[in-house]
């Protein structure tokens, strides 16, 4: 077996694990960034913004992209590398980068799979198992990751992409840029689904490097909510949606999506 291709099996066997953590989104090194450097992005498994960077294997994902004044294009990238991306951009502005992953499937037991549900707000589902009568049912699941990052280059904004929809699943969409805002200031958002708003879905706010800061909320009827931007750091937003499956041998989609960005 060639060298590259034991590194390969090795990553998918050792992250197996590890891809199913709750929280999945993508960083920037650094966010904020000057016009014509090199910025790294990671993608990042774990809890509390604490976990795993995991590396660039094209198998996970359908599209790893960044939106600029030129249009649509993919992260850069090579094969097992870790930071999984990198973007150079020599025009000042905001932009976006997103990422959208194959689907993975996961089989839990009742308890585990009623648990879960219960943290991510999807009450809902629990009450929907209930009526087709398999609360005793083990939870048959595949899963989709809908994540973006915001990074500001230069001191101006030619470009501002903060609200760009890479018309993923689930998309959580800033309605301000949120490079214009500071900490005490509140960051309105819309979730949609399908291109639809999102209403009432668990909304979870978290900060790098501040483990006991978290607080969680609902969208309105349009998919609406307000973020209280109590303190300055790398903010990540995130929440699940579900629904019943129509693919075979399968009884439920969940789809996460996650934004992060830099608040000063």
């Amino acid at each position: 077996m060639k060298p590259v291709t034991f590194l390969f099996f090795s990553i998918l066997l050792t992250s197996s694990t590890v891809i199913r953590a709750h929280e999945f989104w993508l960083e920037a090194l650094p966010f904020y960034q000057k016009i014509d450097r090199t910025t790294e992005i990671t993608i990042n498994v774990g809890q509390q913004m604490d976990g795993q960077l995991l590396p660039n294997i094209p198998v996970w994902y359908r599209h790893f992209d960044i939106i600029t004044g030129a249009g649509l294009q993919a992260v850069e990238g090579e094969l097992g590398r870790d930071p999984a991306g990198y973007v150079n951009i020599k025009t000042p502005g905001i932009y976006a980068i997103g990422y959208e992953s194959t689907k993975k499937s996961v089989n839990l037991e009742p308890g585990k799979f009623t648990d879960y549900l219960k943290n991510e707000g999807l009450e809902k589902i629990i009450k929907h198992r209930k009526q087709l009568n398999e609360s005793e049912k083990n939870g048959l699941e595949i899963y989709y990751r809908n994540v973006k990052a915001l990074i500001k280059i230069g001191d101006k904004s030619q470009y501002n992409f903060y609200n760009h929809d890479f018309k993923y699943p689930l998309n959580i969409n800033p309605l301000q840029n949120p490079y214009e805002l500071s900490k005490g200031d509140e960051l309105r958002v819309q979730l949609t689904f399908n291109q639809k708003p999102a209403a009432n879905l668990l909304l979870h706010g978290k900060i790098k490097n501040k483990p006991t800061f978290e607080f969680s909320l609902r969208t309105d009827a349009l998919g609406y909510a307000t973020i209280p931007l109590a303190h300055s750091g790398i903010w990540l937003l995130h929440t699940v949606e579900m629904i019943r499956s129509e693919q075979p041998n399968i009884d439920w989609e969940s789809y996460w999506g996650s934004l992060t960005f830099e608040i000063r």
